[in-house]
């Protein structure tokens, strides 16, 4: 890894929202709704750090219908892994980092709740 590449991608940390976004991330697949509701963040500011994670090759992303999902980017460069790596690890601990990821479970739940209620809810129309 060149030096360059490892100064773009330690800058690309340098930020609070930025690194509880890379928390989440290293957990599952998210998409920008999701951060906004764990974050509290507006959708435009959570966009852009998302763009430049992106532009960093920190985040990868893919479209699942009308969303964009984010993921962290596996890299093939053995050395961006292990740095990457060794941030999120760090981060895990952290208590802002543990909330967010009480915050990340509860909404999962809540979704898959309104989901069960739908399909029973179509169940009961069949």
């Amino acid at each position: 890894m060149r030096i360059k590449k490892a100064r773009q991608i330690l800058r690309s940390f340098a930020d609070d929202t930025r690194l509880r976004i890379i928390n989440l991330l290293s957990k599952q697949e998210l998409n920008v709704t999701e951060l906004h509701k764990i974050l509290g963040s507006s959708q435009s500011n959570i966009s852009k750090h998302l763009a430049r994670l992106r532009l960093t090759g920190v985040v990868g992303d893919f479209r699942k219908g009308f969303n964009v999902y984010y993921h962290i980017y596996e890299p093939e460069n053995r050395a961006h892994k292990k740095l990457i790596t060794a941030i999120i690890a760090g981060l895990s601990e952290l208590k802002i980092f543990k909330k967010d990821i009480v915050k990340l479970n509860v909404i999962k739940k809540l979704e898959k709740a309104r989901i069960k209620g739908k399909k029973r809810k179509e169940n009961e129309y069949v």
